[in-house]
């Protein structure tokens, strides 16, 4: 068969990061399925950087959706679907709503697809595609293929990897309690190690949503990176402040940039949405340990917590300013449709229901906060953009110079911090 596989477009020019014009993240996903694919015809298609064949013949189509791009992809699922083309459907938005999912598709992949996706081809090839797909169990680690790479439009200085899936925690603001794939599970380090041994870019992201779960294993990670020479970047959460030996021996492995969930500066709000793990009076600390071993911090905040009053915008500023981060992306709380948040909303009469499926973004106030207007959220998070962007670009120079050796080995990266400090973000329409 004559397979296509799609992400529809994530980046929105002006969204609410400053580097993804110039920043390509892998579909790893689809390089999974293709992978998956044996004796199949497969095309992979990120709509982002590339463009649909709408005008070529395929026997089957892929699309992965999100909450916010779910109406682009039941547009796209139309158009084949109008040619005879079977379309099926896989993702975060299938995996929480696939009955909905299934009223634009032949056939939905509810939950991890490496257990099942086979059964899809065989069923399309018979044409007797079975509507909801489920594997009986989570995903062994080390059953997944590598991705077929050479079907992804990748760049050369930069890539994305996978070692772990799911997390231990249950933030009430995370899509992740709601799916199939929730729990914590690894990648044999070996395997992990192969593949990087196969990419060719020096410079690598973890895509992991908790790579620091297991210390042990961030550590044999981190030795198998070392003598490979590759600088990486992954999230982390905020306890690993307990743990400068990892720490440590992560950086001397190339490490030097982590994204740090620390969501609010309110000890009430980290209360409501149930980050447990957070301690406010702990994120110095953190991010000045971070710094002393040559790691640049991002940080990740979120606003319209029902504790968060507009006081809040002004705090922000200034415990990222004090933190000296080196990077912040500020997040309007967004409750993804199915889960217990949004059915909270719903029930409270709080959801906006005039906000389409592409407002579910992170940027745009798509429900009433209890303690502000839904403007006064969506105004505070912009004006924070407008008064941190003189901060973060004092600091581009000094972060450059002292990594000027190896910033210059990926001349890519250099054009893309240059291009993300000359101009101030302004969210118009949401982005990933």
């Amino acid at each position: 068969m004559r397979v296509l596989l799609i992400k529809p477009r994530w980046f929105v020019k002006g969204g609410i990061y400053r580097y993804l014009e110039r920043v390509k993240f892998t579909p790893l996903h689809l390089g999974i399925l293709a992978a998956l694919s044996e004796g199949h015809d497969v095309t992979c298609v990120d709509g982002d950087w590339d463009e649909i064949p709408y005008d070529r013949d395929f026997d089957l189509v892929g699309i992965t959706v999100t909450t916010f791009t779910s109406q682009k992809a039941y547009a796209i699922a139309r158009r084949f679907r109008a040619r005879g083309v079977p379309v099926v459907l896989g993702g975060v938005h299938p995996s929480i709503l696939p009955q909905e999912c299934l009223e634009h598709a032949d056939a939905v992949v509810a939950g991890e697809a490496e257990y099942v996706w086979k059964d899809v081809l065989r069923d399309a090839e018979r044409k007797r595609l079975q509507g909801i797909y489920r594997a009986d169990r989570v995903t062994d680690m080390d059953d997944i293929p590598f991705p077929r790479r050479d079907l992804l439009n990748e760049q050369s200085w930069f890539a994305s990897l996978q070692a772990t899936r799911g997390c231990p925690h249950v933030c009430k603001y995370c899509y992740l309690p709601n799916v199939p794939w929730h729990a914590y599970r690894r990648r044999d380090p070996d395997i992990v190690h192969q593949e990087l041994t196969m990419m060719r870019q020096p410079l690598v992201y973890f895509v992991d949503d908790n790579f620091f779960a297991d210390q042990a294993y961030a550590k044999a990670i981190a030795r198998r990176i070392k003598p490979l020479r590759k600088k990486w970047s992954v999230q982390a959460p905020t306890t690993i402040v307990n743990h400068e030996d990892l720490i440590a021996e992560c950086a001397a492995s190339g490490l030097f940039n982590v994204q740090i969930g620390f969501q609010t500066v309110n000890p009430a709000s980290l209360d409501w949405a149930a980050v447990r793990q957070n301690r406010v009076s702990n994120y110095q600390k953190l991010v000045s340990m971070l710094h002393r071993h040559g790691i640049l911090v991002t940080g990740f905040f979120i606003f319209g917590f029902d504790t968060d009053d507009t006081r809040i915008f002004a705090e922000s500023v200034r415990t990222i300013r004090d933190l000296d981060l080196d990077e912040a992306h500020l997040y309007i709380l967004t409750p993804y449709p199915g889960t217990d948040l949004y059915e909270q909303f719903r029930r409270e009469g709080r959801l906006d229901e005039s906000k389409d499926r592409s407002n579910y973004g992170w940027a745009n106030a798509v429900f009433t906060p209890k303690l502000m207007t839904a403007r006064e959220l969506e105004d505070g998070v912009q004006r924070m953009y407008r008064e941190l962007h003189p901060f973060f670009r004092r600091k581009f120079a000094g972060i450059v110079l002292k990594r000027l050796p190896w910033m210059l080995r990926t001349p890519s990266l250099l054009g893309v911090l240059f291009s993300g400090n000359r101009r101030r973000v302004s969210v118009g329409e949401p982005a990933v």
